[in-house]
């Protein structure tokens, strides 16, 4: 195991063997991975730089990774500004490789993605009031990136986020799925549910993986969240979903230890569960707002150090049950001890009430 910094990025890697649940790596004639980690996690260090000192950050470690596709691409972006990934899909459009780009209406004027069509690459707008609110990429069938990151430069250079690299073949077939639906003009509680490994094992651990609104989210979360036997911690951008709040709210007042730090914006508001948990008066609960003056963007849980939720999902009613989103729940307490530690540094960094 390895802890590596690179510039503005604290890059958390971890390898692994007998990785039965990938196929033959490029240029290799059997099935065996062994020197490859089948996942990698990525968190920002949101320092906001000047935007002509930007550089070295996520947006170029998945361009780099988008360079080496060999067959397509498919990133799903709610929002699309980061111009290193925008120049390796035209590179790779140029070299006749598949690109399949979806976005979501409000940003699909940006002039990041007006260069995609430019180029000859079609993007999929979703039409929907809601939201396509997605941020996830697949490279050859094989290769999934997710989590909370938005592909723009604030996403990647000034808000705090998350992004995981999946090396798994069943796991893409997922998200391969959600993108035919979305490219085919499937959006939102009318797409097909259709995921074809919502629950699935790699390297001997246990994934769950799920997309709303097809898939209802909320009694998935709230009924892990009901198990927590210790301590739930989470960060969450919005959080006003009453299932999941109460959910969070019974288990301090039997003795669970809850620890939660909310973006700071909108997190007063009327159904924000901020004032309701700040107010709670339960010993074992504490809230926090987030430090960062620019925007904590998780949406993470993690439950007694061992299983973690993350992905596009916000803690709200819209993301349950108009926009789309996607969902991936790591049962290990490896994976989930990066993330502990995510935590404890926006824990830290955030405001006492």
């Amino acid at each position: 195991m390895k802890r590596l910094a690179f510039g503005l990025l604290m890059v958390l890697w971890m390898t692994a063997v007998a990785c039965t649940d990938l196929p033959p790596t490029s240029g290799t004639t059997g099935g065996d991975s062994t020197t490859t980690g089948w996942y990698e996690i990525y968190f920002t260090n949101p320092t906001c730089p000047p935007e002509a000192e930007r550089q070295g950050g996520l947006d170029e470690t998945l361009a780099a990774d988008i360079a080496q596709a060999q067959r397509q691409v498919d990133v799903a972006a709610f929002d699309f500004d980061a111009v290193p990934m925008v120049d390796a899909l035209i590179a790779l459009e140029q070299r006749g490789i598949t690109v399949r780009v979806v976005t979501d209406e409000d940003n699909a004027d940006q002039s990041s993605i007006n260069r995609l069509r430019r180029n000859g690459i079609s993007v999929m707008e979703d039409g929907r009031s809601a939201l396509m609110h997605d941020k996830f990429v697949i490279i050859d069938d094989r290769i999934t990136w997710t989590g909370s990151l938005n592909y723009t430069s604030n996403g990647v250079y000034c808000n705090n986020n998350n992004l995981v690299r999946f090396d798994s073949a069943r796991l893409a077939a997922n998200y391969t799925a959600e993108m035919d639906e979305m490219i085919a003009g499937e959006f939102g509680p009318t797409s097909p549910q259709n995921t074809p490994n919502e629950q699935l094992t790699v390297n001997g651990v246990r994934l769950e993986n799920y997309f709303a609104p097809e898939t209802e989210i909320a009694p998935i979360l709230t009924d892990l969240v009901s198990q927590a036997r210790s301590e739930i911690l989470f960060m969450a951008f919005s959080f006003t979903l009453e299932p999941l709040g109460e959910a969070m709210l019974d288990r301090a007042a039997a003795g669970v230890v809850v620890q939660g730090v909310f973006e700071t914006t909108g997190s007063e508001t009327e159904f924000s569960y901020y004032p309701l948990m700040a107010d709670a008066g339960l010993p074992t609960l504490q809230v926090r707002q987030d430090g960062n003056p620019r925007i904590m963007h998780h949406k993470v849980i993690i439950i007694d150090r061992e299983t973690v939720v993350f992905g596009s999902y916000n803690f709200t009613a819209n993301a349950n049950d108009s926009n789309d989103e996607n969902v991936v729940i790591v049962h290990d307490p490896t994976f989930a001890s990066y993330f502990v530690e995510e935590f404890q540094a926006v824990w830290d960094e955030a405001k006492n009430p």
